[in-house]
């Protein structure tokens, strides 16, 4: 029985032995907690790498937004608080469990924005072996980098620029002048490498200064001479006489005494001799004749020829005959008194006497307003004087040309009409030939005048017209009547803006030079978008007048080229200014009729201008301030490209925000 016992169970062991069933279970006990383990560091590892990177992201779009906002080289609160709002929107606290998320951020340097941001993650299941928590940090800088750039501004700087827009404290040409530094100090400040930052500035109002620009390219650009409404003093013939020769020799007539030889006429002088007997009387010696010599007491001449003319020379001969008087003298007795009496004798003498005489030109108290042609083949140097008689009362006036320029042969295309093949101006590639036509013109407003007693009164006629001396004031006064333009500057007529700005190379340390050429911008003259148009387009057109220096950079890679239109106003020419398209009025070159006429066929102009620089890759910006919405400007800009400034600070958010597209930001970590 026992021995049974015992084998039973001997087989039963054995059995168990071989039996593997609900093995597993006990495996899968034994590594629960090592799978455990796994596991949870995969889920808490995932979140924390998924937090993480949500930090960096967020950190990056922080400093992003923070050197979008920055400008011109200062971190302001305003930046920050933008840094912070971007952060915030992207990594709210407690996404994925985060805790005590915290964001700075600051400037490095003027161009870079440098930010942290860390956070605490609590694990979920890894705090069971003693981790509780992750502890994530991240870095991240923003840098502004601009490539190979062209900015040229386009900058309206008429007479309302002197205005202030409301809630403004400052006047719009101070808020452009600050707009401008604003935004040289952004571009200067990102980083170029070896790409090339050029600046380039055309101030306009009714014309352009670039007189100078287009002298320093080549001279023969603009024409030797200039045909301007003018006037010329009305003179009249005066021959002076500069010498009198009398000849030696001379003729003489016997003389001859008053009464006759045959019967003297004696008179008395009044006088009486110290004689009382007709006896003693007889023995006084009389005086002696007197004067002597005799008393020249009437000349004659009579010319014995034709007068000889020799240019401004006159040579005439004549005979001049002089008659002389002289008196004798004796006593005698009459009514018991001895007498002085006196007898005239008189004679003749004929010289012969040759007059020279020069001719002068004598204002004759007219003006003649007319048109006239001037020689300023010298004065193109913008130093030398042109010196010319339209002067009060014809004197010589002398004028240093200013550098404004007026266009080159046009066409009056209609407002609806494309401009023709002979409408030169409207080529802005096109470099000058020997034609004139195909030259500029000096535009002088010192010698130029309306043809009506002021510059906003139509003419009478086209014809010229003479005026007495008296109808004209004088020089010594201004917005007087028929006076040069240069007298009704104050009011906006026959204006000459600064000098314009061609493309420059230029950094940061030339901001001061920059600054200073910015301030010297007065607001002065009326708006014609056009006169700063074409010539924005002329100098910055990689193709045209300066293609030698336009088309391409020294790295060789692609240029950037941008055009900034910045005006206060709508287009507002007038038939009666003196602009860039000269005396409309009587030159008729743009075909305007009336002023309404007129402004149609300039914005035809403008656009037609726009489009010719969008054409060349260039981007148009156009910043209107203080005018809200205007079609044709809108219409001017690239897409996407125009903005609007109520006032100040928006002008100057609308010159950053053209910066911040010009150049480019990134993230350096």
């Amino acid at each position: 029985m026992r021995g049974t016992w015992i084998s039973r169970m001997r087989q039963g062991a054995k059995k168990f032995l071989r039996d593997q069933g609900g093995n597993a279970m006990m495996l899968t006990a034994a590594a629960i907690v090592p799978v455990v383990g796994i596991a949870g560091s995969g889920i808490d590892i995932g979140r924390a790498y998924m937090a993480q990177l949500r930090l960096q992201q967020a950190c990056d779009a922080g400093v992003l937004a923070g050197r979008r906002v920055m400008a011109a080289g200062t971190y302001t609160d305003a930046a920050k608080a933008e840094a912070n709002k971007m952060f915030g929107y992207n990594m709210p606290n407690n996404i994925y469990g985060s805790q005590n998320v915290v964001f700075t951020s600051k400037a490095q340097g003027v161009s870079d924005v440098a930010g942290t941001a860390s956070a605490s993650l609590p694990t979920m299941v890894m705090y069971i072996f003693g981790t509780n928590q992750f502890n994530l940090a991240v870095e991240c800088t923003a840098k502004l980098e601009i490539s190979n750039t062209d900015v040229m501004l386009v900058l309206d700087v008429t007479g309302s620029m002197n205005d202030t827009n409301a809630g403004d404290s400052v006047n719009k040409i101070t808020a452009l002048h600050n707009a401008t530094i604003d935004f040289f100090k952004t571009l200067t400040e990102a980083q170029i490498g070896d790409g090339r930052l050029r600046f380039g500035v055309v101030p306009y109002s009714s014309t352009a200064n670039v007189g100078q620009i287009l002298y320093k390219k080549d001279p023969s650009w603009l024409a030797d001479s200039v045909v301007l409404p003018s006037r010329e003093p009305v003179t009249k013939d005066v021959w002076n006489t500069t010498s009198n020769v009398t000849s030696s020799d001379y003729s003489e007539t016997a003389p001859v005494v008053d009464g006759g030889a045959s019967n003297p006429s004696w008179t008395n002088t009044g006088s009486t001799g110290n004689a009382n007997t007709s006896a003693r009387c007889g023995n006084l010696t009389p005086p002696d004749d007197y004067p002597d010599p005799a008393l020249l007491i009437n000349t004659s001449d009579t010319v014995t020829g034709n007068p000889e003319v020799d240019g401004n020379t006159r040579v005439t001969e004549y005979d001049s005959k002089r008659t002389y008087q002289y008196y004798s003298y004796r006593y005698i007795w009459s009514n018991k008194a001895c007498r002085l009496q006196q007898l005239r004798t008189t004679f003749t003498r004929t010289y012969k006497v040759t007059k020279t005489e020069t001719l002068s030109k004598v204002f004759d108290n007219k003006y003649t307003y007319k048109d006239r042609e001037f020689n300023v083949a010298d004065i193109k140097n913008g130093t030398t004087s042109l010196v010319t008689n339209v002067g009060d009362s014809g004197q010589a006036q002398s004028n240093v040309w200013g550098g404004c320029v007026m266009e080159r042969q046009t066409d009056d295309f209609a407002a609806n009409e494309t401009a023709p093949s002979t409408a030169l101006d409207m080529k802005v590639d096109d470099k000058p030939t020997s034609e004139d036509a195909t030259k500029w013109s000096l535009l002088i407003p010192e010698i130029a005048f309306a043809r009506a007693s002021h510059p906003a009164n139509q003419p009478a006629s086209n014809s010229a017209r003479v005026l007495n001396y008296s109808d004209v004031t004088t020089n010594d006064k201004t917005r007087g009547s028929w006076q040069n333009y240069s007298k009704y500057w104050a009011d906006g007529w026959g204006v000459c803006p600064a000098p314009a700005m061609k493309l420059t190379t230029m950094t940061k340390s030339d901001q001061s030079s920059f600054e200073t050429y910015i301030k010297s911008l007065k607001p002065i003259g009326g708006t014609y978008h056009d006169a700063g148009m074409v010539w924005g387009v002329r100098l910055l057109s990689p193709t045209g007048l300066f293609a030698d220096e336009n088309a391409e950079a020294p790295n060789k890679r692609t240029i950037g080229r941008h055009i900034v239109f910045m005006t206060d106003g709508l287009m507002a020419p007038n038939m009666g200014n003196l602009s860039f398209q000269g005396y409309e009025y009587l030159m008729g070159r743009v075909g305007g009729t009336d002023d309404a006429a007129l402004k149609a066929r300039h914005n035809n102009r403008f656009q037609q201008l726009c489009a010719a620089a969008q054409s060349k890759q260039i981007t148009v910006w156009v910043v209107s301030f203080g005018i809200g919405t205007d079609a044709n400007l809108d219409k001017c800009a690239s897409s996407g490209k125009a903005l609007e400034a109520k006032n100040s600070a928006q002008l100057n958010e609308n010159f950053q925000t053209i910066a911040r597209q010009i150049s480019r930001l990134r993230l350096s970590q």
